[in-house]
């Protein structure tokens, strides 16, 4: 619950404090006196939008300070432990400033995102007025609130994830079945790689070899000659190195038969193979280089087609092979598409089965839901003093347009949306919330949804505005007030009234005043002990100038349970 609240320089206040107790607490003042500074106050705390245009004039900075009791919600102790608040007791305090830099906002003194702050806010209170009056008045917020009543978040979550889930497996037959025209040409595309590339029949090693034999070819002459001039002088010619080295075996064969001991080098013999070995090798090599224009015209072309497939599939043969397996591989994915398609198909229209199976069983439990939801407003209107007023639900089937793949008349939330109904006095039709209804009505409409949803996950405190609107008095006004009053013993509610009955049945009194002093005009608020709010109920019965009879009247307002 709420237990502080200070508000510096927002507006016309200039420092507003206040420490509000459990129960109903009654937020009075004449019409203008800045009530809904207050509001403006409170909407800040939870996340809503702020503005340069609410600081004082004259003053930096605007200020609005609160700090609520939140030893009884675990699971909003949960979120600001995941998100890194630091603890405080059982104690948050909220802290929202708002400068020409812009506007910062605090928990425990923490910074946190205004995004966060709201999430926060939504534990914390409730602000139910014109604003959301006017929501109540659209079909996709009476459409949540049915929901809401029959605990049917968990059904609308699994229809909103089976529809997004048909939309997506639709989408995909969709893209593969009216893209046949670039498939063909894909397919025509990949069919000349996969031609060029197998046709080429390249081997792994061929270009290594081809290059050799093109630097032979380019250079036979050379080759063929240089190759004759090395056999000639080791092998062929009269004085060659073989025939020399021969000789020398001779000479030193005759010394060592005259002069065994002679110390002679060997080897020679060997010398000779080697020499003649190397002949024949260079013999034979000769014989193999032969001035061939044709072939190297042949190796030539041949290297420029390898080189040409380079350029287009890869750096190596390799590459080009690999690519070439690729398309293959491609190539045969595009022509099994008929099989994708009955397949893609057959995804989709189990997605789509899936859908109805989920929406239609939310179609089912929303009708359950719709009976209580009437029954429970319908009593909740009669409380409030509209006796014979008859609450309805009327579900009707969704929009004609037909989502392709999907069940006529489908759509994220469901096969239907919702229409409130309203029949304020007994014996007229019941017709649309949003055609029939006044905007007390709508308020007292809205009242009672609040208080027939009421749980233990509701905000710790909830604030009314305007709920009294068009609301002069009598048995109306002391419904509302005990109604009003009743919830007040369960929690916290903060209404800003101009109904005497209903700030006589509040715990606590607040007085919005507005002064003038010395060209300047404040706004103040304060708690009011029992001489102030018999002024301020007597002011509220019958004006300026309160009679003795109007103040009994208000000691009998205070004196009621």
């Amino acid at each position: 619950m709420l237990t502080y609240l200070r508000i510096r320089n927002l507006a016309l206040v200039e420092d507003a404090v206040l420490e509000p107790d459990d129960g109903l607490v009654a937020f009075t003042g004449e019409t203008g006196a800045g009530k809904s500074i207050i509001l403006g106050g409170l909407e800040l705390i939870i996340g809503r939008r702020a503005s340069l245009d609410q600081v004082r004039a004259g003053a930096t900075e605007a200020v609005v300070e609160a700090i609520f009791r939140i030893d009884d919600r675990p699971e909003l102790a949960e979120l600001l432990e995941r998100e890194g608040v630091a603890a405080n007791g059982s104690e948050l305090l909220v802290r929202r400033r708002i400068r020409a830099s812009g506007s910062r906002a605090y928990l425990n003194d923490d910074l946190v995102t205004v995004a966060m702050l709201e999430r926060v806010g939504g534990y914390l209170i409730d602000i139910v007025g014109q604003h959301e009056s006017q929501r109540l008045l659209r079909p996709q917020a009476q459409l949540e609130l049915l929901d809401a009543s029959g605990g049917l978040a968990g059904e609308r979550r699994e229809v909103a994830e089976a529809w997004d889930e048909a939309v997506r497996r639709h989408g995909d037959f969709i893209r593969l079945r009216d893209d046949d025209r670039d498939r063909a040409q894909r397919a025509d595309y990949l069919r000349f790689q996969v031609a060029e590339i197998r046709d080429a029949d390249l081997d792994a090693d061929e270009e290594v070899q081809l290059t050799g034999e093109r630097q032979r070819l380019r250079h036979a002459d050379q080759l063929s000659s240089s190759s004759a001039d090395a056999l000639s002088t080791l092998y062929e010619a009269e004085n060659s190195a073989a025939a020399q080295v021969a000789r020398a075996e001779r000479a030193v064969e005759n010394i060592l038969e005259l002069d065994p001991d002679a110390a002679l080098p060997s080897g020679l013999q060997e010398a000779r193979f080697h020499i003649e070995e190397l002949g024949r090798s260079l013999q034979a090599y000769r014989d193999t280089v032969r001035s061939d224009p044709a072939r190297l015209e042949s190796v030539e072309q041949r290297l420029a087609q390898v080189d040409q497939l380079r350029r287009k599939y890869g750096d190596t043969i390799e590459q080009i092979l690999e690519r070439a397996t690729t398309a293959e591989q491609e190539l045969a994915s595009i022509d099994n598409r008929d099989s994708q398609l009955a397949e893609l198909a057959s995804i989709a229209r189990d997605a789509a089965r899936r859908y109805d199976d989920v929406a239609s069983e939310l179609s089912a439990a929303r009708s359950v839901a719709a009976e209580a939801l009437e029954r429970q407003i319908t009593s909740e209107l009669q409380e409030l003093g509209m006796e014979g007023a008859r609450f309805g639900v009327r579900l009707q089937a969704g929009q004609r347009e037909v989502t392709e793949g999907l069940p006529p008349g489908s759509s994220r939330s469901g096969y239907e949306s919702v229409e409130f109904e309203l029949a304020a006095n007994p014996g007229e039709p019941a017709g649309s919330l949003s055609r029939v209804a006044s905007g007390g009505e709508t308020s007292r409409v809205l009242l009672a949804l609040k208080l027939a949803g009421l749980s233990g996950s509701q905000p710790l405190t909830l604030v009314f505005d305007e709920v009294d609107a068009g609301v002069g008095g009598g048995r109306v006004a002391e419904c509302l007030a005990d109604r009003l009053g009743r919830l007040g013993g369960s929690h916290q509610v903060l209404v800003v009234t101009h109904l005497p009955q209903i700030a006589g049945r509040a715990d606590t009194q607040v007085k919005v005043s507005k002064m003038a002093d010395q060209d300047r005009t404040t706004v103040d608020a304060r708690a009011l002990d029992d001489a102030g709010r018999v002024d301020e109920l007597a002011r509220m019965l019958g004006g300026v100038d309160a009679t003795s009879g109007l103040r009994e009247h208000a000691r009998e307002l205070l004196r009621r349970d």
